[in-house]
Order: structure tokens, then C-alpha cells, then sequence
């Protein structure tokens, strides 16, 4: 699911005010690859190229932002249970 936002509706500042204020949870590449403990965000960035991001993400101009409640919906939804031999 790729969400882009159209220029002019909301300009990264505001963006960026708002998930300083607490309004509105999102992630950068960089942050979301060091939570999920990847080297860089290279891994996810190859991932949106190709069409098969795991995570829901959003596109503002050239910047790309995953919103924390849907990561942790997402993960959830892909957790292994884990079987005993």
C-alpha cells in the first residue's frame, strides 16, 4: 500500500512539526532500519523499488516516512509462532 501525498496538501515542515508535537507517529527509512536492527536503510529502500515493501510507507516529495501504528500492525500480523522439536 503506497500512499503519496499531493504537493501542496501538507509542505515536510508541517510534517515534521507534527510529529514533534505527538499528533502524528512516523518513522524514516533510517529510523525504522535501526529498530528492526538493519546495517542502513539500503535493505528497505531496495524493497519500494522493486514493489515489495513489507511496510506500508508514504511518500512526501523525496522523502519517505512508515507510520508506527501500521509497522506495528504489520509485524504483528507476520509474527511465527515458535514450534518446539
Amino acid at each position: 500500500m503506497t500512499v503519496n501525498v499531493r504537493a501542496g496538501l501538507v509542505s515536510t515542515k508541517e510534517l515534521e512539526d507534527m510529529q514533534r508535537e505527538g499528533n502524528l507517529k512516523l518513522l524514516t527509512s533510517k529510523q525504522l532500519a535501526k529498530i528492526i536492527n538493519l546495517k542502513s536503510d539500503a535493505a528497505l529502500r531496495k524493497q519500494r523499488s522493486k514493489g515489495r515493501s513489507l511496510f506500508p510507507y508514504t511518500r512526501v516529495g523525496r522523502k519517505i516516512f512508515y507510520p508506527a501504528n501500521l509497522i506495528v500492525k504489520t509485524l504483528q500480523q507476520n509474527m511465527v509462532d515458535a514450534n518446539l522439536r
